[in-house]
C-alpha cells in the first residue's frame, strides 16, 4: 500500500531513499483518484528496497507543495538519492512510470 506522509516527515524520507515517487493529491480530485490506482498496481511491480511510493495531500502540506513547485493535481514528483529530477502534472501511466524508474535505477 502507497503511504501517505505528512510534511514534517518529507525531506527525511526522500533523503533516506534511493528513488521516490510522490504522488500530491487530493481528496476530491477525479484523476488523483485514477492515478493513485495506477501508483498501487505499480507498487507491485517494483524493486520495493530501490523505489518507494509515497503520498502527500496538497491541502494538509501547502508548503512542501510550494518548494516543489507544485502547481496543479495530480502531480507526481522524482526524486533520485535525494534530488528533485522530475515532476509530472497529470496523471501518469504505469507504463511511463515503469519507464522513468527504469531510466533511474
Amino acid at each position: 500500500m502507497v503511504k501517505q506522509i505528512e510534511d514534517g516527515q518529507l525531506d527525511e524520507f526522500i533523503k533516506t531513499h534511493e528513488i521516490v515517487i510522490l504522488d500530491v493529491f487530493t481528496t476530491w480530485c477525479g484523476p488523483c483518484k485514477t492515478q493513485a490506482v495506477i501508483l498501487e498496481n505499480l507498487e507491485k511491480e517494483i524493486d520495493a528496497q530501490r523505489v518507494s511510493i509515497i503520498k502527500m495531500d496538497a491541502d494538509q502540506c501547502p508548503t512542501a507543495c510550494q518548494r516543489f513547485g507544485v502547481t496543479a493535481i495530480p502531480t507526481l514528483v522524482l526524486f533520485k538519492n535525494g534530488d528533485k529530477v522530475k515532476d509530472h502534472v497529470g496523471v501518469w501511466s504505469k507504463a511511463d512510470l515503469l519507464q522513468e524508474i527504469e531510466a533511474l535505477l
